[in-house]
């Protein structure tokens, strides 16, 4: 499983409509990238306290910020920018509310070669907008083998070794009415921190591979409705030849690792005969079940030593 590193160049940036950010001054500098998802109103940083400064951040001046770079000589408040930009790469500078930046700020910034922009949309709806875009294109992706399916509205990842029949199992669940997202290969971002979104690659998307009927078109066979785009990755199932030894009532919970995030994980033996596209169904409803605290398993392990509790010390007296 490989991580990818995204980037967006300043220039990229400039062509996001919906940010309505224009270039200052920096035209040079507008190849710059940013990496970091995370948006930093400097604050304390322009009064020269660098300390936890976000320096890989790009840095949007509000109302309160340019109040203050007003009422600083021009000297101090260039010499505490320059420091502010020495700290790291930030990558641009956005001036919110339609903002002039001040002469020490931009020379401070062209000094720095770092581009000054400027958007009219107010700091919050600015700063919101910029969050939103860079979380989407900068989230951490990693590729998995396996199938994504929405079912009963949670997103169950189908995992398994080569010819076990994943898709065949989720071609199955496409049968009841639930919703592919991705077969073979499953892209998945983790966004807002820890939240994984799975997708597919664009050119296998509504596609699956079965074995021996090849390639089939999902949305020609089942409808539009039988596809979705991407979907929140809230489970995985492994299916396992049935060999192995498992967990019968369900008390143990294991979970698996997708870039950092934890989720729980199911594992199904696969013999002939078994009905596993209606065990994954039940497997995601149970799921839901435990999202709201009612854990049948545990219920069910308690009152039993309840029972044994009682019956010894029936026996006791």
């Amino acid at each position: 499983m490989k991580e990818f590193t995204k980037s967006v160049t300043v220039s990229e940036l400039l062509q996001v409509k919906r940010l309505h950010l224009e270039l200052v001054c920096g035209k040079r500098y507008i190849h710059r990238e940013i990496t970091s998802p995370s948006v930093n109103r400097p604050g304390l940083a322009l009064c020269g306290h660098l300390d936890y400064f976000l320096s890989n951040s790009v840095q949007v001046f509000g109302q309160g910020e340019y109040s203050f770079c007003l009422k600083q000589k021009p000297s101090v408040l260039r010499a505490n920018i320059t420091k502010m930009l020495e700290k790291g790469q930030v990558p641009c500078l956005i001036m919110a509310a339609d903002r002039e930046p001040l002469p020490a700020i931009k020379k401070a910034c062209l000094a720095a070669d770092v581009p000054v922009l400027k958007s009219d949309l107010p700091w919050a709806q600015c700063v919101a907008e910029l969050s939103r875009f860079l979380d989407d294109r900068l989230a951490p992706v990693t590729h998995l083998h396996g199938v994504l399916l929405n079912v009963s509205g949670s997103g169950v990842l189908i995992r398994g070794q080569a010819g076990i029949g994943k898709s065949e199992c989720a071609l199955e669940l496409i049968k009841r009415g639930h919703i592919l997202i991705a077969d073979d290969v499953v892209e998945v971002q983790k966004r807002l921190g820890r939240m994984l979104i799975g997708s597919c690659p664009e050119m296998l998307k509504h596609y699956m591979e079965v074995r021996g009927l090849g390639i089939l078109d999902i949305d020609l066979l089942f409808g539009i409705g039988a596809t979705l785009d991407e979907t929140a990755i809230e489970l995985e199932v492994q299916l396992v030849p049935a060999t192995e030894k498992l967990d019968r009532l369900g008390v143990d919970h294991k979970t698996t690792q997708i870039l950092g995030v934890e989720i729980p994980s199911l594992t199904l033996p696969v013999t002939p005969g078994r009905n596993l596209a209606v065990l994954i169904e039940v497997a995601a409803l149970n799921h839901q079940l435990k999202q709201k605290g009612i854990y049948s398993a545990q219920e069910f392990s308690l009152k039993m030593l309840n029972r044994m509790k009682q019956t010894a010390n029936n026996h006791g007296n």
